[in-house]
């Protein structure tokens, strides 16, 4: 396997919402507060697992230093849930969870990118190109129909998974020498 913390990061992003759900059924634990949490190990996964892909050391950093900062923002927002701290809520949803959140996610896209282009071979490549066709078309949608006054539908937020999918395969792949 390439890279079994981008397997595991992966995982944790599509079942995220599923197991959310499960834990406000079973434990009456808030859906929000758990997608914050796996979400954050999950972009911490993602924040070491870029090391193990053949991308260009810059980029590599940028990669790490995104999904880092994210892990730590989404931590932060789920630790302000559980605790109800107005202080932390602030920052966490305020201070960083405004511009920062939106910004990140696009770095972590272009390591996506770069990762296709420079380690990616295959029916993965190919699956890659979809995927990330897909993903930086509804980036670009989005920020134009924030430039409009518009909001992007939430349900578009859903295609941001795809990249996972394509990651997770990704990573599951033999490591070629």
């Amino acid at each position: 396997m390439r890279s079994r913390r981008g397997f595991l990061a992966a995982l944790v992003f599509l079942l995220g919402l599923p197991i959310a759900v499960l834990s406000q059924v079973f434990f009456g634990a808030e859906v929000e507060t758990m997608i914050h949490f796996l979400f954050g190990a999950g972009f911490a996964l993602i924040s070491f697992s870029v090391f193990d892909f053949k991308t260009p050391r810059w980029i590599t950093w940028i990669g790490c230093v995104a999904a880092g900062a994210l892990a730590a923002i989404f931590l932060l927002q789920g630790l302000s849930e559980l605790t109800q701290n107005e202080s932390l809520t602030h920052l966490a949803f305020q201070v960083l969870g405004q511009r920062l959140e939106r910004v990140l996610p696009d770095l972590l896209i272009v390591w996506f990118v770069a990762m296709l282009l420079t380690d990616s071979q295959g029916w993965t490549r190919i699956l890659g190109f979809v995927v990330m066709s897909i993903a930086v078309g509804v980036e670009v949608y989005s920020y134009a129909l924030t430039y409009l006054g518009y909001a992007a539908p939430e349900s578009f937020m859903l295609l941001l998974l795809l990249p996972f999918v394509w990651f997770l395969f990704e990573s599951k792949k033999k490591r070629v020498s």
